[in-house]
């Protein structure tokens, strides 16, 4: 439940060498994911990103050791676009971004909680 990358860097200067698992809307983007991931990678600790494989999907691939990720299929009605498996493999998609868009479902909910300026 690390919130930035000096958190993780205080558990990996504590002397942490198991899995980490950071989550990038928690550490504060993609940029701040990836800049710790090239730490963890340096560091040779094994990546298992946290929570939302939507979103860490294409963040795992780049890892140069294979990451293990999660998988939870109660997510998928946030989502227009399926998580593909086979095989126990997570397959990255080849559409745009990050590949998933959010489902009208979700769009309605967000709507409904946050304020969106054009």
């Amino acid at each position: 439940m690390l919130t930035s990358v000096p958190e993780h860097m205080a558990l990996i200067d504590a002397g942490y060498r198991g899995i980490v698992q950071p989550d990038a809307p928690r550490i504060g983007g993609i940029t701040p994911f990836l800049k710790f991931a090239t730490i963890a990678a340096h560091h040779g600790l094994a990546l298992a990103p946290h929570y939302a494989m939507e979103i860490h999907l294409h963040l795992a691939a780049a890892y140069p050791t294979e990451p293990w990720v999660e998988h939870f299929e109660w997510l998928a009605p946030l989502f227009d676009e399926q998580i593909e498996i086979r095989d126990g493999r997570i397959f990255v998609p080849q559409r745009p971004g990050l590949g998933f868009t959010l489902s009208d479902q979700m769009r309605a909910h967000t709507e409904d909680t946050v304020t969106f300026k054009a």
